[in-house]
């Protein structure tokens, strides 16, 4: 249910700014933490001699020290020492991961390293980009990653999930696409002529009526980004024109822990009113919140399955959003599997 060989967030960049920090991903347990020159290293957090995990050891220079008995690993795995002994045997070495710091995020590779090409990072710009003003965090979810998918791909639960954050009570009237390539799974969904949700009230200044838009894009294995935002209604946002409104993307990024749990990366992102420091406050409140409210939702979702793993289900016309994007998954899941 896994796709290896593609990038993960692992963490933020400030979370590794002292000590180990561990992190099962995809169901191994890893250690993360930063060399002397601040670079960042992954490994496998278990020493090849007894098991214990190297994050209960120690940095020592620029290698691990494992707390139990004392052998030592280069950052690229290989054991380069062993107490009471000079020869190491061929096999004493840990698993080590590809890793790159971009966009705030340190991203790790967890299938063939030898295809982990930093090109194929997707584009989170707005988590650094001057322009934008940007906040994010990380959520630990009890529930399978898929489910969070499904939740930011088909943003009909809106107007009932998030009524006092982001909703809007005419979201169920939405005009909605849906497109699936090889590549991406794309929705567009607009509602003209509609009284603004609380955010876009407040970035507007304004109740008048909105075109309000939403964009979103999945890119496998977890990646999604969503183009968000509301314009003076009437004045050419189907069109193009943004000019009377206001933007904001809201990406995420989901990293399995197992088949249950996922660990859930997300920023915001807007570029008006930049340095209105106020306004930065209400909204990280008002999208905390809101994706609190996600997490505890896919909680119960995925407690309510695995009490009735058999239970039937149906699908609604706005599933179509999820059903594509969980079958482009499946078709890239099950084409990296024949070639293992």
């Amino acid at each position: 249910m896994f796709l290896k060989n593609c990038w993960y967030v692992a963490a933020w960049d400030h979370e590794l700014s002292g000590g180990f920090l561990t992190r099962t991903i995809l169901g191994d347990p890893v250690v993360l933490f930063r060399s002397r020159a601040g670079a960042p290293v992954a490994l496998e957090d278990r020493c090849c001699h007894r098991h214990m995990p190297l994050s209960e050891g120690r940095l020592a220079g620029d290698t691990v020290q494992c707390g139990y008995h004392g052998l030592t690993f280069a950052f690229d795995g290989a054991c380069v020492g062993i107490p009471g002994q000079t020869a190491i045997p061929p096999d004493a070495r840990v698993k080590s991961y590809p890793i790159v710091e971009r966009y705030r995020w340190v991203w790790i590779w967890k299938g063939d390293p030898a295809l982990a090409d930093a090109a194929l990072i997707p584009d989170y710009h707005w988590n650094d980009d001057p322009d934008w003003v940007s906040y994010g965090d990380v959520y630990y979810v009890e529930g399978d990653y898929r489910l969070l998918i499904d939740n930011l791909m088909d943003l009909s639960h809106i107007q009932f999930l998030h009524a006092s954050t982001l909703g809007a009570g005419t979201d169920m009237n939405a005009a909605i696409s849906v497109e699936r390539d090889d590549e991406n799974v794309t929705v567009s969904r607009w509602v003209l002529d509609t009284p603004p949700a609380p955010i876009y009230a407040e970035a507007l200044n304004t109740n008048g009526h909105v075109d309000r838009w939403q964009n979103i894009t999945f890119t496998p294995p977890s990646h999604v980004v969503i183009d968000a935002g509301s314009a003076i209604a009437g004045t050419g946002a189907p069109q193009g024109d943004r000019s009377q409104g206001v933007e904001t993307y809201s990406n995420h990024t989901l990293t399995p822990e197992t088949d249950q749990s996922t660990h859930y990366f997300w920023h915001h992102a807007r570029n008006f009113r930049m340095d209105d420091d106020a306004l930065t406050d209400r909204l990280r409140q008002m999208f905390s919140s809101a994706l609190q409210e996600d997490v505890v939702a896919i909680g119960a979702q995925q407690r309510a399955m695995n009490r009735r793993p058999d239970a039937p289900e149906i699908d609604i016309n706005s599933d179509n959003c999820s059903i594509q994007t969980r079958r482009l998954l499946e078709s890239r899941i099950t084409a990296e599997t024949a070639l293992l």
